[in-house]
């Protein structure tokens, strides 16, 4: 009799951990993580020190960047003109002109309706039922920081890129736009950094917001991101599209967009559109775009002035949507 109770006893204690078994197992496999980049390798998007200079096929310069520089990659200059990489060597690389597009052409850019050219219509629809736009902003290197400010260029869990993502934040609130301004932090930065924002976006994304904003600097000298708006000193913005990205198109329709209405309202502000090898989490969402505020060789103050510049540009850009 005793060895049949002891036998229950065993059999009562198995059946509970397969059920323990199984129940862990079910937590893993039905919790559905964030959706993985398409593109992960490329999306190690700049050097660890130094930067590239591409030339023209005259030799002269027109970009230095610290973003990773690849054959076919395009930028679209201050003045509109498109330039498409056709040779990297080491640091440097060289473009060729492909088309240019005076700022009125740009600025006549074929309008199409609000949802169709940025906006999924789930989210236009939105947008209307809040009565206001919504935008949310984050930074996937967070450790991003401005040396003659703080005097490093990286501070791991604090960089001076996630005030320069509040700055623009309370600009747009200012101005009568929601915002959320996620300060999560995706250090370090490496090869990963991209996947775990990915994380943060996919999240601010069940918001339903106009846009997504991932504030970054860039690595290059100082005169790259240096100019005077307006009567004031500030840094310049270059706003960086995924070419991985099958959906590119509505990013870079945004792009264009933004930087027109920017240099309608404040000229000299932006420093172009660079189209890169990466997705950047752009596929996730029709108006995500990356900024590049300035350069670690610049004052946090300029970066932030900057912003408040960009600022108005979007604001002026969702009053007329």
């Amino acid at each position: 009799m005793e060895s049949i109770s002891k036998r229950y006893v065993w059999i009562f204690f198995i059946i509970l951990l397969a059920i323990m078994i199984a129940a862990y197992l079910m937590n893993i496999f039905l919790t559905s993580p964030a959706p993985k980049p398409i593109v992960s390798q490329e999306d190690m998007d700049e050097l660890s020190d130094g930067y590239y200079t591409i030339r023209d096929q005259n030799g002269l310069t027109i970009l230095q960047t610290g973003l990773t520089v690849r054959i076919d990659d395009q930028f679209i200059d201050e003045n509109n003109i498109n330039y498409v990489i056709i040779k990297v060597e080491g640091k440097n690389a060289v473009a060729e002109k492909v088309s240019q597009q005076h700022s009125q052409t740009l600025n006549n850019h074929p309008r199409r309706s609000w949802a169709e050219i940025t906006l999924p219509s789930w989210s236009s629809i939105s947008a209307a039922a809040r009565g206001r736009r919504h935008v949310v902003i984050y930074s996937t290197h967070t450790d991003e920081s401005y040396i003659p400010t703080s005097g490093r260029a990286s501070k791991p869990g604090k960089g001076d890129i996630l005030k320069v993502a509040g700055t623009l934040s309370n600009t747009l609130r200012e101005n009568g736009i929601s915002v959320s301004h996620s300060r999560a932090l995706h250090d370090p930065h490496d090869i990963n950094a991209y996947h775990r924002s990915r994380r943060t976006i996919t999240q601010l994304l069940k918001e339903q917001p106009d846009a997504a904003f991932d504030i970054h600097r860039d690595s290059a000298p100082p005169d790259q991101y240096l100019t005077v708006v307006n009567g004031l000193d500030t840094a310049r913005v270059m706003i960086v599209v995924g070419r991985s990205n099958p959906n590119m198109q509505s990013n870079l329709d945004y792009a264009k967009r933004i930087k027109a209405e920017a240099d309608r309202i404040h000229p000299g502000l932006m420093r172009g559109i660079y189209l890169g090898k990466g997705s950047y989490n752009q596929d996730l969402y029709p108006t995500a775009l990356l900024f590049e505020v300035g350069t670690e060789n610049i004052p946090l103050d300029l970066a932030e002035t900057a912003v408040r510049n960009l600022g108005d540009a979007l604001t002026s850009i969702f009053s007329k949507s």
